[in-house]
C-alpha cells in the first residue's frame, strides 16, 4: 500500500515546483526581450532648427538601439553630447513614442575665429548650420579654444566698462603671450598686457570720458603695456 507523503515532502515539492515556474517565467521573459524589435527613437524637434534636427538624427541613427526596455539610454545621451553644438540632452522611455531624445542647442553670442561660435558661458562649438557663421552682428573672439571662458568673460567685462561711452567690443584676441588686443565698434584699437589689465582698461575708459573726450574720434589705437600711462597713435589727419 503506497505511503502517504509527509507534510515536509509536500512542502518541498511545492517549493521546487514554484522555483521551476519562476525560472520558466524569467526565461520566457528574457527570451521575449531578446527577440523584441528595436525600439522607435523619437527626436523632439521643438527645441531644434532643421539643420540641428537632421544632424542629431543622423548621429543617433549610427547608434545601435535595443528593445524598449534594454536600450542603453546613457549611451544615446553620450552620443548626442558628442555634437559640439549640443548643450544639454535628456533621454527617456515613453510608452507611446518609444525612446525620446530631447536636446537643447548652445546659443551663440559671438564668433570664435572664422569657423566656430561661442556661447555666453565660453563654450566653443561648430554650429549644425554653417550659415550661422555669417552672422555679421556677432563680435569675433580669438585665442586658444580652452581659453574660451576667459575670453568671453573679458569681452563681457569690457563691454560693461565701456557702455557709458557707447563703445562695444567688435573683436577681441588673447595671444599665446596673454596679451589682449581689443577693437571696438568705433574703430579704436587697444592693446593691453596681462598685468593689471582691469585697472589699465578702466583708466583708459576714464581718460576717454574726460581728458580725451573731445579728441576721442581722432585716436587710432592705444597701447596700455606701460606701468605708468599709455601711448596713443593718432589718425594721420589728426593734429597732435
Amino acid at each position: 500500500m503506497p505511503q502517504a507523503l509527509s507534510g515536509h515532502t509536500i512542502k518541498y515539492v511545492f517549493i521546487s515546483a514554484l522555483v521551476l515556474l519562476l525560472l520558466l517565467i524569467v526565461f520566457m521573459g528574457t527570451k521575449r526581450l531578446q527577440e523584441a524589435p528595436p525600439a522607435d527613437v523619437y527626436i523632439d524637434a521643438s527645441t531644434l532648427n532643421t539643420a540641428q534636427y537632421q544632424s542629431l538624427k543622423q548621429t543617433v541613427s549610427h547608434q545601435q538601439v535595443g528593445s524598449f526596455f534594454n536600450t542603453d539610454l546613457q549611451a544615446l545621451r553620450d552620443v548626442a553630447l558628442r555634437l559640439s553644438w549640443v548643450d544639454e540632452v535628456s533621454v527617456s522611455r515613453d510608452w507611446q513614442q518609444g525612446i525620446v531624445i530631447t536636446a537643447l542647442p548652445k546659443k551663440a553670442v559671438a564668433h570664435f575665429g572664422t569657423e566656430r561660435l561661442i556661447d555666453a558661458k565660453g563654450a566653443v562649438f561648430v554650429p549644425a548650420d554653417g550659415r550661422e557663421l555669417t552672422n555679421d552682428s556677432y563680435a569675433t573672439l580669438q585665442g586658444e579654444s580652452d581659453k574660451g571662458p576667459v575670453i568671453m568673460q573679458q569681452m563681457q567685462q569690457v563691454n560693461e566698462w565701456y557702455e557709458p561711452l557707447n563703445m562695444h567690443v567688435a573683436d577681441i584676441i588673447l595671444t599665446p603671450r596673454m596679451t589682449w588686443v581689443v577693437r571696438f565698434d568705433t574703430g579704436l584699437r587697444v592693446i593691453v598686457d596681462n598685468e593689471s589689465t582691469a585697472q589699465k582698461l578702466i583708466a583708459l575708459r576714464d581718460a576717454l570720458n574726460h581728458q580725451l573726450k573731445d579728441r576721442r574720434a581722432e585716436i587710432q589705437s592705444v597701447d596700455l603695456r606701460y606701468k605708468n600711462g599709455f601711448a596713443i597713435a593718432w589718425h594721420s589727419n589728426a593734429a597732435s
